[in-house]
């Protein structure tokens, strides 16, 4: 007669228990996972949701021989950083149009307005307070700005939204800019800018 399966003596990777019971182990331990902390800025949109913002731009629009751009702005005495969480761009043109990322000084950004449409991603009857970051926007003629880095370029098809999701690892200071800038090439661009981070404090107690 076939002996049960659950008599037999279990085995470790080919061991029997007796090397088991002696502790000896073919393999290290691995290491516990990291735990999140408070000091962690991965935490802060669980310990703290009115740390977390989001906003957009109004429509833009490219004239000829023009570029039109949409900024994340950190101001300069915000004592904050701005974790970059997601982006968006939405081509209302249709036709594809070019979209420069760039990374540098917020005084090199120029003449823009300042989008009133930024609100916490809180939503409660006592408000939370207001958002030290800026999205920024407007149109110009092309220059080169000399105090940052254009870092990326992107194609959007026509009459669609996409974007990225960095989820925290853009991180950007006080003083500084992520700016999208979109040349006139073609037909006339037009299109909006959406931005999700959250803030922490440069010194916390």
């Amino acid at each position: 007669m076939t002996k049960s399966p659950y008599a037999r003596p279990s085995y470790y990777y080919g061991l029997p228990d007796m090397y088991m019971q002696m502790g000896y182990f073919p393999f290290p331990t691995p290491p516990p996972p990291a735990q999140l902390t408070r000091n962690s800025p991965y935490a802060h949109p669980l310990t703290d949701p009115c740390q977390s913002f989001m906003g957009q731009t109004e429509h833009i629009d490219v004239s000829d021989g023009e570029y039109g751009f949409a900024s994340l702005v950190n101001p300069l005495r915000s004592s904050v950083l701005l974790y970059v969480n997601q982006w968006l761009l939405t081509n209302f043109s249709s036709a594809p149009i070019q979209a420069q990322i760039w990374f540098g000084k917020a005084s090199s950004i120029g003449k823009a307005k300042t989008s009133s449409q930024v609100t916490s991603g809180y939503i409660q009857l006592a408000a939370c307070p207001a958002a030290q970051g800026q999205i920024r926007f407007g149109s110009g003629g092309a220059h080169d700005e000399p105090d940052g880095v254009f870092a990326s370029t992107r194609i959007f098809p026509p009459l669609t939204t996409a974007g990225a999701e960095p989820h925290g690892q853009w991180v950007i200071g006080p003083g500084m800019a992520m700016v999208l800038r979109v040349p006139h090439a073609g037909e006339k661009p037009s299109f909006s800018f959406f931005a999700n981070w959250w803030e922490q404090p440069l010194y916390e107690a």
